[in-house]
């Protein structure tokens, strides 16, 4: 899910902005009923499927012996997201990729590896789930020993999984700063940890969480190289991305960073920044309806990320 982060220092203007977001998110919103939403499951070819409901996006691959999920989601959606595999296969859980550590992508880990699945994460993320965190005005206790991931990694790690190779790649400080970008070679799939919009909107870097504007085009060049004209990018929530899509995103935030950069460059407070519009040729196609990136949030987040984040080495 993408959402901002409330640690991060800023303006009024986008901490109201933000607080609007956090009440419609069902990651984030307080007493939501996880038992009225339904996962919708879509065949990406290849044994690969897609679980996405109001929230969140998960991905399986099905195996003659077992089945790999991506993310778990929140702790309430552990049973529905157990019935949506078992539509799709009788085979147990084997192995659980994290993609970063936001509660939401990591929450039902003990519920749905209690049989013996494997989890497998960012270094990053394990450490920030092992000693507790906070994340958008939350205070995330740590996560008991079952729910943690046993096998970790640092710039990059192949799998193999049912005849399939996935690879996984961290992008430093992109989303945030434990993000795996996860590719199905054979599927032809990339789940992409939050570092690209959902449904083509705005993408989101959670600077209190290690993220950064920076990161996020290290991450999408990285998801570029990787990906081809069939290729489908699959988002923190919403229907998968194309590649013509990704690069769209990429070269908007190319050009958005230059910008900021310029106004940054010429003394320009965040408020100023934002009233130059720098995103105003780009809102059109990346603000839609419901997402709390607009424009102008857009612009602040580019501004604090550029004025405190330092620039990612590539994965």
């Amino acid at each position: 899910m993408q959402l901002p982060s409330l640690s991060m220092a800023a303006s009024p203007v986008f901490v109201t902005a933000i607080l609007g977001a956090l009440s419609c998110s069902p990651a984030a919103a307080q007493g939501i009923d996880y038992s009225r939403l339904e996962i919708e499951t879509t065949a990406l070819g290849g044994g690969v499927y897609l679980l996405g409901w109001q929230g969140g996006d998960s991905l399986i691959l099905v195996g003659d012996d077992g089945v790999l999920l991506v993310d778990t989601s929140v702790a309430a959606m552990g049973d529905k997201i157990k019935a949506a595999i078992a539509k799709v296969s009788d085979k147990p859980i084997k192995m659980i990729i994290n993609t970063h550590a936001h509660a939401d992508h990591f929450g039902a880990n003990e519920a749905l590896a209690k049989d013996g699945a494997t989890i497998v994460a960012h270094a990053a993320l394990r450490d920030r789930m092992a000693k507790g965190f906070t994340a958008f005005n939350q205070a995330i206790p740590p996560a008991p020993a079952g729910a943690l991931p046993t096998v970790t990694f640092g710039d990059a790690m192949t799998l193999h999984f049912a005849g399939e190779t996935i690879q996984l790649f961290h992008p430093p400080n992109a989303h945030t700063d434990s993000d795996t970008l996860v590719h199905f070679v054979r599927a032809n799939v990339i789940h992409a940890s939050g570092t690209i919009g959902g449904d083509g909107g705005y993408p989101f870097f959670d600077i209190g969480s290690g993220g950064s504007l920076a990161g996020t085009i290290v991450a999408e060049d990285k998801m570029l190289a990787l990906s081809d004209a069939n290729t489908r990018i699959v988002p923190d929530e919403g229907d998968p991305a194309s590649t013509a899509m990704l690069k769209a995103t990429r070269d908007m935030l190319v050009a958005l960073r230059a910008r900021v950069q310029k106004l940054i460059d010429e003394g320009k407070s965040e408020d100023e920044a934002v009233a130059a519009k720098p995103t105003k040729d780009f809102d059109a196609q990346f603000v839609h309806p419901g997402n709390f990136l607009t424009g102008d949030a857009m612009t602040r987040l580019a501004y604090q990320s550029l004025k405190t984040a330092r620039p990612p080495a590539a994965p």
